[in-house]
């Protein structure tokens, strides 16, 4: 009976370890292909090797607080929505880069198929027909992520040291972020004694040195704690045109500030009134030609009235102090019967798009349909549109071939003119990432360093919508959490 019931006990074990293992191995395999699938179709992660996206991604290299290098941004890509539908400006893509598909590059979408496209004041310009222009302004997301750190610790920089950024009537006393202020009647300013400056240079690791152009688009906040009621005011000077809004017991209201088109300040009321014993958070920006004022969380917006028809071209980028009128900017308060305490005052500014050079003209585009034009937040160290160039030759059966320049703009052009009729010239890789080679004979026509700055829609990989490593992970990363919704 034992050796009857052992047989059929060991043949349901064969069977049962062999199913076992069929099933397994067929789970893994469906595992495999479903991940495939969604990264081929759905949602892909990608690694950020370099520092042209800062301060919205960091690339290797850079140093924590603790002064260890760390690897890159980890990010996910949404590669589905962009098969039902096309980029919106202001989106963050990651494409295949056009000067050659091998590599994939991670910029901000900021020029559509179509349109006339500008660079002006560190603003986006576009235009339909290449006359009227108007300015593109950031979606509110996207406006407070690339609201860069000022005063007093700039955006990956050193804090302000000196004392004397602020100059104040006697009425006011300033202790770092901490303002107090007992106003009589009259006016008590105190005024930012610096200029907002874009930085002429930050790389991978976070080092920047402070220069380059004034920037405009500034933004002025502060948690406010009312002792004595009175009028506070905050005032932003752009181009000689101060904006204002005013804060009072009786009344309050923001303006645009005469300029322009603009012979009158424009202003608009808004239902908020100054009260004893009260605290209430402000902000105050001139951003895209627009005034954005929060207070206590509530948001109004104001548009220019007006807007020239031509980008306004107003200094020349990185153009030197003697290009700039340093006069006609300022960010200052007034108090006037108010006594209070400011906590955590600062200063941001607006990323400022710089131009590839100081001729306006060389800085407009025709982007064609199909395509798109894209920048880094890091607008001082990108390689995006503004910069892309290839060498090309055309063959005499009308072929071109291109390929993307080294360093010193020609790569291989004194070579193959060097060539032997019958000799091969070879390029690495193209524009399409292809190893190529022809005869130097065949060659009709040869083209050095002319720009090739939009990336086809064919190109396009998908939408980086968040970012989910670094975490902070003791003991195996002690650094910043970096997990956030990429705007």
């Amino acid at each position: 009976m034992g050796g009857k019931s052992s047989g059929p006990q060991g043949m349901a074990g064969t069977q049962g370890m062999g199913g076992f293992l069929r099933d397994n191995i067929e789970a893994f395999a469906v595992a495999i292909a479903m991940a495939l699938v969604i990264r081929h179709y759905s949602v892909e992660a990608f690694r950020i090797p370099t520092g042209s996206m800062m301060p919205t991604l960091y690339g290797d290299g850079r140093a924590d607080a603790e002064g260890r290098r760390r690897q890159g941004d980890r990010i996910l890509v949404d590669k589905f929505s962009w098969m039902r539908g096309s980029p919106n400006r202001w989106q963050v893509a990651v494409f295949q880069y056009p000067l050659n598909r091998n590599k994939n590059f991670i910029k901000r979408m900021v020029g559509m198929p179509g349109e006339f496209f500008a660079i002006a004041d560190g603003d986006i310009w576009t235009s339909a027909d290449g006359k009227t222009w108007s300015i593109e302004r950031k979606p509110e997301g996207v406006r407070e992520q690339l609201m860069l750190p000022y005063w007093p610790a700039p955006q990956d920089g050193r804090p302000f040291t000196d004392s004397s950024s602020w100059k104040a009537d006697d009425a006011w006393k300033v202790s770092e972020d901490t303002f107090d202020v007992d106003a009589g009647e009259g006016d008590a300013e105190v005024r930012f004694t610096h200029r907002v400056l874009t930085y002429s240079d930050v790389d991978e690791s976070g080092s920047y040195s402070r220069g380059g152009v004034v920037a405009g688009d500034v933004r002025l906040s502060a948690e406010v704690s009312v002792e004595r009621e009175g009028e506070l005011e905050f005032r932003i000077e752009e181009h000689g045109r101060i904006h204002r809004v005013l804060l009072g017991p009786d009344e309050s209201w923001y303006e645009v500030g005469a300029g322009g088109d603009l012979i009158q300040p424009e202003r608009h009321a808004i239902e908020f009134r100054m009260e004893r014993d009260e605290s209430f958070d402000v902000s105050f920006a001139n951003v895209d030609d627009s005034l954005v004022l929060i207070v206590d969380g509530d948001e109004h917006l104001l548009v220019f009235p007006s807007q020239p028809t031509t980008p306004p071209g107003l200094g020349v980028d990185f153009g030197g102090d003697d290009e700039q009128d340093w006069d006609s900017y300022g960010i200052s308060m007034v108090a006037r019967g108010l006594k209070a305490k400011f906590e955590s005052v600062r200063i941001d500014r607006d990323l400022h798009y710089v131009r590839q050079t100081g001729d306006s003209d060389s800085e407009q585009w025709e982007i064609p349909e199909g395509h798109y034009f894209a920048m880094g937040d890091n607008t001082n160290c990108s390689k995006d549109s503004r910069f892309w160039k290839v060498v090309s030759v055309t063959l005499t059966d009308g072929t071109v071939i291109e390929w993307e320049p080294s360093g010193n703009g020609q790569p291989g052009l004194e070579t193959l003119f060097s060539l032997g009729p019958d000799e091969y010239f070879a390029i690495l890789e193209d524009t399409d990432g292809l190893y190529r080679n022809f005869r130097a004979g065949d060659v009709a026509d040869t083209k050095s360093g002319h720009s090739k700055p939009f990336i086809p829609a064919d190109h396009l990989i998908g939408r980086a919508f968040g970012v989910f490593w670094p975490i902070y992970v003791p003991p195996v990363y002690r650094g910043a959490t970096r997990v956030k919704l990429i705007r």
